[in-house]
């Protein structure tokens, strides 16, 4: 299993909030950017998918959350965690 939580603070939060995805969040994150793997997508770490991964482990989590446009707006602070020993996959992503 992965171990993967992303903190995040709001322009309107004094505290960031921390959130685990599980593995349903991960497979929209996939549907939602039409991704090949989510897996091999977080080894490239693009800011929107870590983005979007926040903003909805929070609305999973039952927390109210803005809409999606208005919540990447008001992210003043973003930290993505993995406590994993075994890469995401098998090859280092490239560097340039």
């Amino acid at each position: 299993m992965l171990d993967i939580s992303i903190s995040t603070r709001l322009d309107n939060e004094t505290e960031p909030v921390t959130t685990r995805p599980t593995m349903g969040t991960l497979l929209k994150l996939e549907r939602f950017f039409k991704l090949d793997s989510a897996i091999e997508s977080l080894q490239r770490t693009k800011l929107e998918h870590l983005a979007w991964l926040a903003w909805e482990s929070r609305r999973h989590a039952g927390m109210t959350v803005p809409t999606w446009e208005r919540f990447f707006d008001t992210v003043v602070d973003l930290e993505f965690e993995t406590d994993n020993d075994v890469p995401l996959a098998d090859e280092a992503p490239p560097i340039s």
